[in-house]
């Protein structure tokens, strides 16, 4: 099987669509699936074609013409053997999937994350677009259930299928180091006070800002220590200047640097308007750190309120802050079991083995109804 991957975000780049990508074609390869990645990398990215375990790497770099980038793209992949193509998610690869798979008389899978779908489906252009990938779709792939919703109910005859996010819960087990450096970062810079952590890619969809605009209407600020962890917009940054604030904020780090800083939070905030399953829930849930978020998307798929997280309501700041409240006045032993029954749920039922195996599913039946798609298309 050689699966054609299209997408606009794998590694060097970074962030969470970078690392499940990454994640994903990793696992594959691993299973069996020979890979080639095409990747539309940034503006004044050389073209550069890497060979690597099952399969290759190619930089593609996005010229200022969508059309001649996918022109000089389809140049480059239509003399290889392909049996499958996989789009997952972004502009480009989304708009040149449905057209390739076509030539190449192969079946498409379709992987919409989570902005892919929520930037599109209001933006006209876009739209059009997404909507001719999901309808040349043999199996459309979704991180939330309500993405699966959203979309059936828009587009009844697609094939959705709900593919949550998976996390290798044997690289989430921190050394004595990274717990001995926990400990005393806490020392230094908390105190007595409860450490709440938000990380990744703090774009105005993540609600940053409508948390502390929400937090300070209450008594609970002299409580807590906010650490921030990522890239952040410029609202953020002005915000994090305030006085009011007892916070910490560190620019982006690799995935497994993070680790020892998850270790240093009492809890993690996901106060996102909407979402796709962002990986930081799954990062902080194997590490047994107890999770505040709104009540969307992934979040909402794998937290139960009070059993293993606790959950607000989007955009609603009374109900935010009493969610901070109850948390940061319950008992430690409390703070303790949400993050550990937390755990067992990513164990359970997040682990990068089942997202592997639910892809594969969905891969051999795509082939299995089309036998006649491995073919040389120089032929």
């Amino acid at each position: 099987m050689n699966l054609l991957w299209l997408t606009e975000n794998y590694p060097p780049q970074r962030g969470g669509m970078a690392q499940s990508c990454d994640r994903i074609v990793d696992q594959l390869r691993k299973s069996g699936y020979t890979i080639n990645v095409l990747h539309f990398a940034g503006h004044g990215t050389p073209f550069k074609l890497t060979q690597q375990l099952n399969g290759w790497y190619a930089s593609v770099p996005f010229d200022e013409s969508e059309s001649h980038t996918l022109n000089l793209a389809w140049e480059f992949v239509r003399h290889k053997t392909v049996s499958a193509i996989v789009c997952f998610g972004g502009y480009l690869p989304v708009l040149a999937a449905p057209v390739f798979s076509k030539w190449m008389a192969v079946p498409l899978l379709t992987m919409i994350r989570g902005n892919d779908f929520d930037s599109a489906i209001f933006t006209p252009r876009r739209r059009d677009i997404m909507r001719d990938a999901l309808e040349a779709s043999q199996v459309v792939c979704v991180v939330s259930g309500d993405k699966a919703d959203k979309i059936r109910k828009l587009y009844p005859a697609v094939n959705v299928q709900f593919v949550p996010n998976g996390i290798d819960v044997a690289q989430w087990r921190p050394s004595p180091s990274e717990i001995t450096f926990a400990e005393n970062w806490r020392m230094v810079n908390v105190g007595t006070r409860i450490c709440i952590g938000l990380f990744g890619q703090l774009k105005p969809k993540k609600g940053v800002q409508f948390l502390f605009d929400s937090l300070r209407q209450s008594t609970l600020l002299h409580q807590l220590h906010f650490l921030l962890i990522g890239e952040f917009t410029e609202e953020v940054v002005a915000m994090l200047k305030s006085e009011e604030l007892s916070v910490t904020s560190i620019s982006f780090l690799d995935r497994y640097e993070l680790m020892k800083y998850y270790l240093c939070c009492d809890a993690v905030a996901i106060p996102s308007f909407y979402d796709g399953m962002p990986n930081v829930l799954l990062e902080a849930g194997a590490l047994a750190i107890p999770v505040v978020a709104s009540d969307v998307d992934g979040m909402k798929d794998v937290i139960q309120d009070r059993e293993n997280g606790i959950l607000f309501a989007p955009g609603d700041a009374s109900s935010c802050r009493k969610a901070f409240f109850d948390f940061a006045n319950s008992a430690a032993g409390e703070r303790r079991r949400l993050g550990t029954v937390l755990q067992s749920t990513i164990n359970e039922k997040y682990n990068v083995q089942h997202e592997t195996d639910r892809y594969e599913q969905l891969l051999q039946k795509l082939l299995a109804g089309d036998r006649t798609a491995v073919r040389l298309h120089a032929q």
